[in-house]
């Protein structure tokens, strides 16, 4: 967080903070008051969607506003002047691979009808590709095929972002280009073979900055020291 405040001060304004799932490691409401206590010292608004190892019940109660009291799923959409901002849960209670339930997809069909001459950023944990690490994708993503079909149907320019594979990768679903974003804790090896380990590394990670300006701009910012700064 030292590391995030030390960028803040080069980056200029920032709009809002999306953490895009896995908050905490067992979903415990400890560890979201934890997580509160630490990102509001930023002081930016920040919005926050489920991943596998988040308990919604537990979010429900730690974070006001997340959605309607009726609905289970956390679901949200953003409105800025210049851009929307569309959270989707992937959830599957219990487990670690993830589903765009019918409530999602129909959500986010609806939410890109809307203002169809904004862009929209679409934040979600579980990528909607396959990764090429083998132990990942076996806990991938059910219902990419119908979100592609939405997005192609849809007049917006669309980015997706999205958390889970601890690693950043590009990809492409429906005609928009899709970011992970690495991980602030730790990393995956990028090891493509069948029998690759599973396991992950103490990298330090980093996060990303995500800006529109008549067209997306996505920039990775490392959370490892620079080391000193050689003129030229």
């Amino acid at each position: 967080m030292t590391k995030i405040e030390q960028d803040l001060e080069k980056l200029g304004h920032v709009d809002a903070i999306i953490v895009t799932g896995d908050i905490t490691d067992h979903g415990d409401v400890e560890s979201y008051e934890a997580f509160k206590s630490v990102i509001r010292r930023l002081g930016i608004p920040y919005f926050v969607i489920p991943g596998n190892h988040d308990l919604r019940s537990s979010m429900h109660h730690c974070f006001e506003n997340l959605t309607p009291a009726t609905s289970e799923e956390i679901n949200w959409v953003k409105h800025f002047p210049d851009l929307d901002i569309i959270g989707l849960d992937t959830v599957i209670p219990g487990q670690g691979g993830g589903r765009l339930s019918p409530a999602a997809l129909a959500f986010l069909e609806h939410a890109l009808t809307r203002h169809p001459d904004k862009p929209a950023l679409i934040a979600m944990h579980h990528p909607p590709f396959a990764s090429g690490i083998q132990f990942m994708d076996t806990i991938g993503l059910e219902g990419a095929d119908e979100m592609a079909e939405i997005l192609e149907k849809s007049p917006r320019e669309v980015r997706i972002i999205c958390g889970h594979l601890h690693n950043s990768i590009v990809s492409t679903i429906g005609g928009a280009t899709v970011l992970s974003s690495p991980a602030t804790a730790s990393s995956f090896l990028t090891d493509h073979r069948s029998d690759a380990p599973v396991g992950f590394t103490q990298d330090p990670g980093g996060y990303m900055l995500h800006e529109w300006n008549k067209g997306f701009r996505s920039t990775y910012l490392p959370l490892a020291s620079s080391g000193p700064l050689y003129p030229f």
